[in-house]
């Protein structure tokens, strides 16, 4: 009887064991931030080099924010990602 009990008792914990708060896969969030830019630029070194090129940031375009880079995307659909540090000045109107 007792053995009885416990595989009942485990096997209620087996099925219990998915009931409660869902986790995050794998530790992704959704963007901390996001909106249409009205304005900014992208490097193709950090911010901080001595020589740098670039270019202005399409306006119009979707941005959203995460903890280590940006998603920029054009009203054609292209996305870009940069990491913190590779853009500046940028203004976005929060959705």
């Amino acid at each position: 009887m007792r053995v009885a009990s416990t595989l009942c008792l485990c096997g209620l914990f087996a099925l219990a064991a998915g009931c409660g708060p869902r986790q995050e896969a794998a530790g992704f969030r959704g963007p901390l931030f996001a909106g249409k830019l009205e304005g900014g630029s992208h490097w193709k070194n950090p911010v901080g080099s001595s020589s740098n090129e670039g270019g202005e940031i399409e306006k119009g375009s979707r941005v959203e924010v995460y903890d280590q880079f940006i998603v920029v995307t054009s009203p054609s659909g292209l996305s870009r990602v940069l990491p913190h540090g590779y853009y500046s000045g940028l203004v976005i109107r929060k959705d």
